[in-house]
């Protein structure tokens, strides 16, 4: 049976291999993330097995390192399989959200620009205490879930939002904000934060009304991170894309969707009205 503690120990092998091939090829991190075009902090992070390399890192790696052949098999199928599992939210949940909450927030502490695009619910950084409640409450998520230590995970990487060297973009459908994840308490609290927040100088969160004509379905949320990665969850995955060509689709959809939202004191006479709804 699959548990979080044999998920972490290939992966931790999958990055002790990694690393010894590097010392072998006579290189540093530093020289690897410049060939690589890397931050020396993914280096770090996937030579600890702080995240899990994908095969297309893995592949890039062995090729700067001159693997044998039989190795870059292996270990390519390896960082396959590896990402398949971590991509499971039931394996998600298997480790503790209140761990993937910390490794997102160790992933944001290292990120300048966030931008996000939510169809359906509140952003997790601009969640109150008892909207994130509810949602890691609801009937097919909690199992096995710790709520309490999930909540304060995710609150604790609120702190980020008040640091005026990182920029944050949040567009939201009118229809995130209308859904009843809690009561009309719950409801009217969490409106009221987003128009707390959206006065922050480095934080500017949008609104798309029911009445906009949106460019795309709105599919799915989405998360970039700089312009190097972006997250994206279903019900039943959470994946991470680094492909270049991936980053520049989001980036664009993300502007296409920003262009159709209302902000600054539009946007908070918009949630007043839906707090008074709410309540």
């Amino acid at each position: 049976m699959e548990t979080p503690d044999t998920f972490e120990r290939e992966r931790a092998e999958l990055a002790d291999r990694l690393r010894r091939l590097r010392a072998a090829a006579g290189m540093s991190g530093t020289a690897v993330a410049e060939r690589l075009g890397w931050s020396q902090s993914k280096i770090s992070k996937v030579e600890t097995g702080r995240v899990t390399a994908s095969r297309d890192d893995v592949r890039l790696l062995l090729d700067l390192y001159r693997a044998p052949k039989t190795q870059r098999r292996e270990l390519e199928a390896r960082a396959e399989q590896l990402n398949d599992r971590y991509r499971s939210l039931r394996m998600l949940r298997k480790r503790g959200l209140h761990r993937v909450q910390e490794d997102i927030r160790r992933d944001e502490n290292s990120t300048a620009v966030v931008r996000t695009f939510q169809p359906s619910m509140v952003p997790g950084l601009l969640q109150t205490a008892e909207y994130a409640r509810c949602v890691f409450s609801q009937p097919l998520s909690k199992a096995g879930v710790d709520v309490g230590a999930a909540v304060a995970a995710r609150l604790r990487r609120q702190s980020i939002l008040f640091d005026p060297q990182r920029d944050f973009s949040f567009v939201v459908t009118e229809a995130a904000l209308r859904w009843r994840i809690g009561d009309s308490v719950t409801m009217a609290a969490q409106m009221d934060r987003l128009a707390n927040l959206s006065t922050l100088a480095n934080v500017r969160i949008g609104v798309i009304p029911w009445r906009a004509r949106v460019p795309e379905v709105p599919k799915s949320g989405f998360t970039v991170r700089d312009e190097r990665e972006v997250s994206v969850e279903s019900f039943t995955t959470h994946r991470t894309l680094t492909d270049p060509r991936d980053i520049a689709f989001h980036l664009r959809l993300f502007d296409l969707f920003a262009d159709c939202a209302v902000y600054d004191d539009e946007a908070r006479g918009f949630l007043s009205d839906l707090a008074r709804e709410h309540a």
